[in-house]
C-alpha cells in the first residue's frame, strides 16, 4: 500500500491512459533518498508492461548498458528473447529499441537514478531529448526518468538541460510534512508523534521503522543510538547522493544545527565563505531562508535546515556518531537530552505555523491571511504571527513544555506584540500552542486560542 501519494499516483495514472490511447508520455520523478520514489513507481508498474532499471555508481555506460539489455530480456521475457541484443552501442541505440518496442502495445520503461548515467561521451539528457524530438511519435511509451541526485536533476529540467520542457510530467518528491506522516503511525498519542516525527523526519522508511509498541526512549535506542542504527547512518546516505563533501555542505549545515541562523554567525563558526555553498543547500530544498513576515522586523533573512531528520541528525547525533558506533549510545542519548529538546521544540513551533495556515483554510481567520513568523534584531521573537491587508490579526508562541500555560505567559506574549504595526479593526487574537495546554484561567481568556498536539495532529 502506498501512504500519501495520491496526487503523484493520480498523475502517473493518466500519464498512462495518455500511453495507452497512443501518446507517448515523458516522465520526470525526482527527489532525495528515502522519500519512496522507487516504491511508488515499483507500485506503479505492477500489472503493466515494463522495464525497471537502477543505473549503478561508478559503472562504465558500456556495463550500464549491458545491464539494461539484460533487464529487458529478463523483465519482457520471451517477446523480446529473439530482438534484445546481449548490448547496445549507445543510450540513443538502447532508446530507440525500446520505442520500437512500444509500437502497438503500451510499455512503461522506468530508468531509477538517472544521473548515474551521465558520466559518459554524451550528455545523458540531451540524448533523451533526441530520440523523443526524432523517433518517438506515435508509440505507447511511457518513460519514467527518477533521480536522486536533486540538483542535477533540476538541472537537467532547467533552461540549460537537456529536458528543459521536453517532459510532460514533472513531479518533485518531498519528505511527507508532519500532518500527512501521521498516516504511517495513527496508533501513537499526538505527543508522542511529533517526538517520533522530530526524529524521523517525513521519510517513509524511517516512520514505518519506528514502533507504536515501544517508548520514544526505546525507539530512539533502536535506531538511532545503536551502532549501524537506521537513524544514525541514513543522513550522510541522503546528502553524499547530492553534495560534494569538499564544498564544505557539512560544516555550514553542522554550524546552522548548532544555532547560527544569520549568514555572518553560519560563516564564522563554518570558518569558510559560504555564498555559493548556501545557495546551492537552499536551491537543493536541505536549507530554508526565512523573512520577517511584514513591516517593522529585521531586514536580514535566518537560514535554517529544511529537513526536520537532517535538522536532528546534525543538532544530535553528528558530532557523537563515533561514540555510538563504539557501544556508548545510551549515554550519548542521556548527554544529548538538551539538545533533543531544543530540536523538538523547534519541530513543534514549525507545526503549529502550519496549523495556524490550517486555521485559515477552514475559516477560523480571515481568509487572506497569511502566515510567518517575525523578529526584530536580538530584541524579541514571535512564533506566529498572522497577517490579513498587513495588518496583525493573530499573535501566537509555542511551548514544548508539560506544564499547562498561565496568565503570565500571555502577558509576556502581549509585552512582545507591542513591538509590532498596531492591528486593524478585526482585532487581535493571541494562540498560544503547547504540550501541556494551558490552565483554565489561561483557556477561558477572551481573545486567546490553546492548541495542543492534538490540534495539531487533527485528532482534536
Amino acid at each position: 500500500m502506498v501512504l500519501g501519494r495520491k496526487a503523484e499516483l493520480a498523475e502517473l495514472a493518466t500519464a498512462w491512459a495518455h500511453v495507452t490511447a497512443g501518446e507517448p508520455e515523458l516522465a520526470v520523478v525526482w527527489g532525495r533518498r528515502r522519500v519512496g520514489k522507487t516504491y511508488l513507481l515499483t507500485h506503479f508498474a505492477e500489472g503493466k508492461r515494463a522495464v525497471y532499471f537502477t543505473a549503478t555508481r561508478q559503472d562504465t555506460d558500456e556495463r550500464q548498458l549491458r545491464r539494461f539489455a539484460e533487464a529487458l530480456r529478463e523483465q519482457l521475457g520471451e517477446e523480446v528473447a529473439d530482438l534484445a541484443p546481449v548490448t547496445f552501442p549507445t543510450w540513443e541505440a538502447a532508446l530507440r529499441f525500446v520505442a520500437g518496442l512500444a509500437r502497438t502495445e503500451p510499455l512503461l520503461v522506468v530508468l531509477d537514478e538517472a544521473p548515474r548515467l551521465t558520466g559518459g561521451h554524451a550528455d545523458f539528457a540531451d540524448t533523451v531529448s533526441a530520440v523523443w524530438e526524432n523517433h518517438v511519435r506515435n508509440q505507447r511509451l511511457m518513460l519514467v526518468l527518477s533521480g536522486s541526485a536533486v540538483t542535477v536533476m533540476e538541472q537537467m529540467l532547467g533552461p540549460q538541460g537537456g529536458l528543459h520542457r521536453r517532459a510532460s510530467l514533472e513531479r518533485r518528491m518531498d519528505p511527507f510534512p508532519l500532518i500527512d506522516a501521521r498516516a504511517f503511525l495513527p496508533e501513537l498519542s499526538p505527543a508522542d508523534f511529533i517526538q517520533a516525527y522530530a526524529a524521523c523526519g517525513g521519510y517513509p522508511l524511517h516512520l514505518s521503522r519506528w514502533s507504536p509498541h515501544r517508548s520514544i526512549a526505546e525507539n530512539l535506542d533502536e535506531l538511532a543510538f545503536t551502532p549501524g542504527g537506521l537513524l544514525l547512518r541514513d543522513a550522510p546516505d541522503i546528502l553524499s547522493e547530492d553534495l560534494d563533501w569538499r564544498g564544505g555542505y557539512e560544516r555550514v549545515l553542522t554550524a546552522m544545527a548548532g544555532g547560527a541562523r544569520r549568514r555572518s554567525k553560519i560563516a564564522g563558526r563554518a570558518q569558510q565563505r559560504i555564498d555559493y555553498t548556501l545557495d546551492r543547500l537552499r536551491r537543493a530544498g536541505y536549507v530554508r531562508a526565512v523573512r520577517a513576515l511584514g513591516a517593522g522586523g529585521s531586514t536580514d533573512p535566518l537560514y535554517e535546515i529544511a529537513d526536520d531528520y537532517l535538522a536532528y541528525w546534525f543538532r544530535v547525533l553528528r558530532d557523537d556518531a563515533d561514540l555510538i558506533d563504539g557501544g556508548q549510545g545510551p549515554a550519548v542519548r542521556q548527554r544529548t537530552a538538551g539538545r533533543w529538546q531544543i530540536h523538538l521544540a523547534r519541530v513543534f513551533e514549525a507545526a503549529a505555523r502550519d496549523h495556524a495556515q490550517r486555521l485559515v483554510a477552514a475559516g477560523a481567520l480571515p481568509g487572506d491571511t497569511i502566515i510567518g513568523r517575525w523578529w526584530k534584531d536580538e530584541t524579541v521573537e514571535i512564533d506566529v504571527l498572522g497577517l490579513a491587508d498587513d495588518e496583525p490579526v493573530l499573535v501566537g508562541e509555542c511551548r514544548w513544555q508539560a506544564e499547562p500555560l498561565a496568565q503570565r505567559d500571555l502577558g509576556e506574549l502581549q509585552r512582545r506584540a507591542a513591538y509590532l504595526p498596531p492591528p486593524g479593526r478585526a482585532g487581535l487574537t493571541f494562540a498560544f500552542w503547547s504540550r501541556g495546554g494551558a490552565d483554565d484561567t489561561l483557556a477561558s481568556h477572551p481573545g486567546v486560542r490553546t492548541f495542543t498536539p492534538a490540534d495539531i495532529v487533527g485528532a482534536g
